[in-house]
């Protein structure tokens, strides 16, 4: 979160009390008047009453908000009835209903279109960009921005319009753009139109801005003397909240910089005013800072205490990413002060909370998933409204013309051929219609069987990973078991490494071949160290296999290196190979896994069939999901027993097509 943001959040959590005691008392005396009001006086207090219930209770709000709307269309009230929808558009965005927010907006934007409420328009507008950030589709976002400024600028209406070009720059840093975002946040500056003091507060708003991309893009220097500026002038406001976010960002930089000692006394002044603001998320931030510096400085003593404190704040607070930080922080510690059972402990807990976050991120993206099917689906409402009413107005000019040449032929027989001829375009014309309407409906429903396809894949791509983490931790617990401290050890570092980067990239159902050819040679070299390296392995790659152009699914691969380690060279005696092959076939990615094991006998293994492991079983459905992209058999197993050599050769065939194919849909 840019600091700006974070600085409006909690001011607002602490004046949350009074606010809801003041609204209380006002929602009393306006139904005092409701008693004896009319009109349009009466559909204003009823809609007053229900933005005021927001902060109580969303279904009565909506109730209210309804009956203003529905009262303003019996009277004809068309501006009351304007901002009544306006106002359920805003609740239900607020309460995170962002389709139903969507299509209360868009019916607002109609009405205040045909009544020429550009005012009213230009909210929308920016209610539209906001909701469409929110759900992440940036493009859409965008859209409204931009249009509310040509509003503005066009009408030349009397609105200050820095708003949106710093909305924009905001949605321009979160899609990466940050030479775009650099660009709003100045003409943010340059058509700001208020007093100097709300300048004043702009200009250091969005000074930190520019300091967080100065920032990501490792400038520290400049982004120290921007975070310097700004907290001068928070001292001066005396607004410790937004001092506090400050010294921690001033902090950060003295630390990317390596002057510890300025750094120590930024992130203590950050300590000392989230203490004396009470705010735990801040304390255990700065505390976790703290011990990390300590750390850096090779101050084991001082960071383990900075470390302790801050799990112990962090036990009343919810944020599994604080969390997991928080233990690695610690296992990293522990294990350079050699105490190998805490650094176990701390390293669990990192795991631990490292899946939940997992988990809870995957739980988020489905249901964002979700949400833009939700708007989606109402915008194809919107749209096939649109269509039959479109229709259906043509199928009345149609009547009236049959009608008004049934009376001509009637009356005038020699006219009958012309009107014949009218009446033939004009189904035409409906038949035209009709084919298009088909036509709208057949693209949209190829763009939600992709949205299904690709649901599918991330689910099936969310249950590998658990499998694979569970079968790393048992190798884990087979060297711990074993007595084998020094192994376990460097078994944990690699597979933390290893979760790292898998944990990285699990927001992506497919990965560059660089990418997964790394996590898989990690993998392979984890097996190694807990079978004692009692085999030996190779990867072979085709020079003429592009590694960053091509793309396979994640850890697709991993479940038969796993076979041929654990079922066919471990039961063998004497040398053990492993070989891993990826070739360039055109438009295939074709890997192999050979080895020189025991090989399988079909007739034994009959009765292995049955116990498919769950591993297996979804990487069988993973390989069936990608049957779509071609019609050559994807898998192929082969025992190698031939007199003295024994072994098993696998071959999965991957299609390029279907990376390529995957983007177009998640585009469309």
């Amino acid at each position: 979160m840019r600091p700006f943001q974070s600085i409006l959040c909690i001011p607002a959590l602490l004046c949350c009390t009074f606010f809801c005691l003041g609204q209380s008392k006002e929602i009393d005396s306006l139904q005092e008047l409701l008693n004896s009001a009319s009109d349009t006086v009466k559909v204003n207090l009823i809609r007053k009453k229900g933005i005021l219930l927001r902060a109580f209770d969303k279904d009565k709000a909506i109730h209210f908000l309804s009956e203003s709307v529905e009262e303003a269309k019996e009277i004809g009230y068309l501006e009351g009835e304007i901002k009544g929808l306006y106002s359920l558009g805003l609740t239900h965005g607020m309460t995170g209903s962002y389709a139903e927010s969507l299509d209360y907006l868009n019916k607002c934007l109609v009405l205040a279109t045909k009544h020429g409420d550009h005012e009213r328009i230009n909210f929308i507008y920016n209610s539209m960009g906001i909701v469409y950030k929110r759900i992440g589709n940036y493009p859409k976002s965008q859209n409204y921005y931009l249009k509310r400024i040509k509003l503005i600028d066009s009408l030349n209406l009397d609105q200050d319009i820095s708003s949106p070009y710093l909305n924009l720059g905001v949605l321009y840093s979160l899609m990466g753009n940050h030479e775009k975002a650099t660009e709003s946040y100045e003409m943010a500056l340059n058509v700001f139109k208020g007093n100097e003091s709300e300048r004043a507060w702009l200009k250091n708003v969005v000074l930190s801005n520019l300091a967080e991309i100065d920032f990501e893009n490792k400038d520290y220097e400049a982004a120290l003397d921007k975070f310097l500026k700004t907290s001068a002038y928070y001292e001066k406001q005396n607004t410790n909240i937004e001092l506090c976010a400050q010294y921690s960002n001033i902090g950060n930089c003295y630390t990317q910089l390596k002057k510890w000692s300025l750094a120590n006394d930024y992130y203590q002044k950050a300590l000392n005013l989230a203490e004396q603001l009470s705010i735990k998320q801040e304390i255990a931030t700065a505390q976790y800072r703290l011990a990390d510096l300590m750390f850096r400085q090779k101050k084991f003593n001082e960071a383990l205490d900075y470390s302790t404190k801050s799990l112990l704040t962090l036990d009343s607070l919810s944020s599994y990413l604080l969390k997991r930080d928080g233990h690695e922080m610690a296992y990293k510690i522990h294990e350079a002060i050699g105490r190998p059972n805490e650094a176990i402990y701390h390293l669990k807990q990192t795991m631990a909370y490292g899946d939940s976050l997992l988990n809870e991120t995957k739980i988020k993206e489905i249901q964002n998933l979700q949400i833009q099917h939700d708007v989606y689906q109402k915008d194809k409402e919107i749209k096939e409204g649109e269509l039959q009413m479109a229709l259906l107005n043509t199928k009345v000019s149609q009547n009236s013309k049959r009608l008004v040449y049934t009376t001509i032929i009637a009356a005038l027989s020699l006219l009958s051929a012309s009107l014949l001829y009218f009446l033939f375009l004009g189904k035409k014309k409906s038949n035209e219609a009709l084919l298009d309407k088909n036509k709208l409906i057949s693209h949209q429903n190829e763009v939600i069987e992709s949205m299904n396809v690709e649901l599918e894949k991330r689910m099936l791509r969310a249950q590998m990973n658990p499998h694979f983490i569970f079968n790393s931790l048992n190798s884990i617990k087979h060297l711990v078991n074993s007595n084998d401290k020094e192994n376990a050890l460097k078994y944990l570092s690699k597979f933390s490494k290893l979760l790292r980067q898998v944990l990285e990239s699990s927001v992506n159902v497919n990965l560059v071949l660089k990418d997964e050819i790394e996590l898989l040679k990690i993998y392979v070299e984890l097996e190694a160290l807990r079978f004692d390296h009692s085999f030996t392995y190779s990867f072979h790659v085709d020079e003429t296999l592009d590694l960053y152009q091509n793309e396979i699914p994640m850890l697709l691969v991993q479940p038969y290196i796993e076979n041929a380690i654990v079922h066919g060279l471990m039961p063998k005696e004497g040398q053990k190979n492993l070989k891993i092959t990826f070739m360039d076939r055109n438009d295939l990615v074709e890997c192999t896994i050979e080895d020189n094991g025991v090989g399988f006998n079909p007739r034994t293994d009959e009765g292995k069939e049955k116990k498919i492991s769950r591993g297996m079983s979804i990487t069988e459905k993973r390989i069936s999901a990608l049957k779509k992209f071609s019609d050559q058999e994807l898998i192929k197993i082969e025992n190698l027993n031939n007199g003295k050599e024994t072994g098993t050769r696998v071959t999965i065939i991957i299609p390029k097509d279907q990376q390529t194919s995957d983007k177009d849909k998640a585009s469309a």
